[in-house]
């Protein structure tokens, strides 16, 4: 029986040790990182507000229709959606109801326009520290007003 002689390499070459390298380049990038995560934060934060001041101009113009025009039911249907809404509170809104013709009849378009001003929760200062968003929904009102 034949034994196999395992073969021998000759020692790499190593290069010097270089201590602290991959922490100083970590330093070097680490800024870059925390903005970008933070930019990611402040999207965020946007994204969520837009979605919630589109649902509550969605939601007053279904309530101010099926209320036959009437205001207070529209306002305060927007406004419940943004105290619901994440970051978000009616304080920083702007919500305006209106319709063609006073008092409104039925089936004349409620338009509601919400706007929405906050600040941001990761600031960027000299840069960017508050948003705005807008929306605006229009239905028809389902019954007259009187």
């Amino acid at each position: 029986m034949r034994t196999r002689k395992q073969r021998t390499f000759p020692p790499r070459a190593r290069a010097p040790k270089r201590r602290g390298q991959a922490l100083i380049e970590f330093m070097m990038v680490l800024p870059l990182l925390l903005m970008l995560l933070l930019g990611l934060v402040g999207v965020g934060q946007v994204l969520l507000a837009n979605y919630t001041v589109n649902q509550a101009a969605r939601v007053g113009a279904h309530q101010g229709a099926l209320a036959g025009g009437m205001t207070t039911a529209a306002s305060s249907a927007a406004e419940g959606v943004i105290n619901s809404g994440v970051g978000t509170e009616a304080s920083g809104a702007s919500i305006a109801v209106s319709c063609t013709r006073t008092p409104c009849r039925r089936y004349d378009p409620i338009t509601v326009q919400v706007s929405y001003s906050g600040d941001l929760w990761v600031p960027v200062p000299g840069l960017m520290d508050r948003f705005t968003v807008r929306a605006e929904a229009t239905r028809a009102a389902e019954r007259d007003s009187q």
